[in-house]
């Protein structure tokens, strides 16, 4: 089962994201802090990271960005915000980043992004078989 890594302080962001991740048949890992989400990407199964860019506890949008990249280890992620301010934009840009979302954002993207994911998943393990 794939498991997707769900990190936004906002609990309706994360109930929403939440019930859509289930309905896919994936299993959800929800957090609302940088520290949780560093921690449960260095102790569980994660396959899918969903982050939000501008969580309370982070340091700024470029800094969080690259310490998700270094702890994601080539796994897909995807970055969502509520502004389009100048570094929010420059970090969803970075090449290791599949998708930024802008707040409010359709259920419908987000389900085709995660099928994009999981089928970049499934590419990455038969290379490596």
């Amino acid at each position: 089962m794939v498991t997707v890594l769900l990190a936004d302080d906002d609990v309706h962001v994360r109930k929403y994201l939440d019930a859509l991740i289930a309905d896919l048949g994936y299993n959800a890992i929800p957090v609302a802090t940088c520290e949780e989400a560093i921690a449960r990407l260095a102790d569980s199964k994660v396959d899918i990271i969903i982050a939000d860019i501008l969580l309370p506890d982070c340091p700024g949008p470029l800094e969080w960005e690259q310490q998700l990249v270094r702890a994601a280890q080539g796994r897909p992620l995807i970055l969502i915000a509520g502004d389009t301010s100048e570094e929010v934009v420059a970090a969803g840009s970075s090449k290791e980043v599949m998708a930024l979302l802008t707040k409010p954002f359709e259920l419908s993207f987000v389900r085709d992004l995660l099928k994009q994911a999981e089928s970049l998943l499934a590419d990455s393990e038969g290379t490596d078989a």
